[in-house]
């Protein structure tokens, strides 16, 4: 087979608005002097921010460039965490916190006042547009609270209904955790419950029977365009949304790893909510050889200079995302960002070598006009082809391809 060549927060100014709050049955969580609620948050516009102050001029102030320029970068890797917003998921299983960078270094715990799930992420601060969501449609959760304590610590609570289970955290992208719930008694191996919720396009199980299986000899790839219908993903310049990309480009590598011999399926075939289930277990279904899970990135649009393309893997999909990301780098010339370790609930539950690829940021000034436009959506798709294709001619002697 011939194989062809992809962000303590200075409090004082103006309330945040507050949205519903569906906390009737929450317990007093703002009485500690040590925490803020998000209801009692205020941001003062007018207050200086050390970080910012300007040394007054002098002729001596030559003396102290270098320090300045150490200070303000040390500033910078040690400011605090900007929490965007918190939001249900449109189904009501999941809370999902959305952060201005990747945050590794949290907590979750079972509060012992408010009996609620909490997580706790260090050194951060709430944006200007913070909203507590409306749980009342959601039959999973019973209310959603939010508080800053005096130590820089953000705080969420999540109180699920009775006869619900929290699952844990995970990390659905590089910079959001979701909180996942599930009623009791639910199946999840199966499959089919979480399928039933993702809308009238979602996956119908029952054509599994028909897709190919590996011991025919032909190698199987799920492919996974992230996100989808009415979760966008990443919103950056020019609205230029995550499933404006990851939608054609997914199609497009299909096609051809079809041409050469290499049976595609993909988790979503349209614009439709597909929770992260359905998505793993469709590939442990099929037996799949590999996963390719396909994103585009985000950081605050204030920092239009961050571009370039991040890999992930989790345990046994080095090799995989090696390969791929080299041929994402050598065929775009965008900035190198790295191939990655990440806990993404989509690598850590396949059964197989799983990546995640962020293609681009729809933030960037350099990458979001590149990834709006179709001909660089072919280069990129071409170029995760290729790293496929070369993955498999290496690492695929067999029915399996080596981890």
């Amino acid at each position: 087979m011939k194989f062809i060549a992809s962000f303590v927060a200075t409090l004082a100014g103006a309330y945040l608005p507050v949205s519903a709050w569906g906390i009737a049955h929450a317990a007093p969580l703002e009485t500690n002097p040590a925490r803020t609620s998000i209801a009692s948050i205020r941001l003062d516009n007018d207050s200086p921010d050390p970080a910012f102050a300007t040394l007054p001029s002098s002729d001596g102030l030559s003396q102290v460039k270098d320090a300045a320029a150490e200070a303000t970068e040390l500033q910078a890797q040690s400011s605090p965490a900007t929490v965007e917003y918190i939001e249900l998921t449109t189904d009501g299983n999941r809370v999902l916190i959305r952060t201005d960078r990747r945050v590794d270094d949290y907590d979750t715990y079972w509060d012992r006042s408010s009996l609620a799930y909490a997580i706790t992420i260090p050194n951060a601060r709430f944006g200007p547009n913070v909203t507590l969501p409306d749980a009342s449609s959601s039959s999973a959760i019973q209310w959603v609270n939010a508080e800053q304590d005096a130590y820089g610590n953000i705080t969420i609570y999540v109180m699920p209904s009775p006869q619900v289970s929290v699952r844990g955290v995970n990390e659905p992208s590089t910079q959001m955790l979701a909180v996942e719930l599930q009623p009791y008694g639910v199946n999840n191996s199966d499959g089919v419950g979480n399928a039933s919720n993702s809308g009238s396009g979602s996956l119908d199980w029952s054509s599994l029977n028909n897709l190919p299986e590996i011991s025919n000899g032909r190698v199987v790839v799920v492919l996974d365009p992230g996100h989808g219908g009415p979760d966008p993903g990443a919103v950056g310049i020019g609205g230029l949304s995550e499933i404006d990309i990851v939608d054609p480009v997914a199609n497009r590598v299909a096609e051809l790893l079809r041409e050469s011999g290499v049976e595609p399926i993909l988790t979503r075939t349209g614009n439709y909510d597909l929770d992260l289930d359905p998505r793993v277990d469709l590939a442990n279904r099929v037996q799949a050889n590999l996963f390719v899970s396909i994103h585009a990135n985000a950081i605050s649009m204030s920092r239009p200079d961050v571009n370039g393309i991040e890999t992930y893997y989790f345990q046994s999909g080095d090799r995989l995302a090696e390969t791929i990301h080299a041929s994402l780098i050598d065929a775009t010339g965008s900035n190198d960002r790295g191939v990655r370790t990440a806990r993404f609930y989509v690598l850590r539950y396949t059964d197989m070598p799983a990546v995640l690829l962020e293609l681009g940021f729809v933030t960037g000034d350099q990458d979001a006009p590149r990834l709006r436009n179709p001909d660089y959506q072919e280069t990129l798709a071409r170029s995760i082809a290729r790293g496929i294709l070369e993955y498999i001619d290496r690492y695929c002697p067999g029915p399996y391809c080596e981890p």
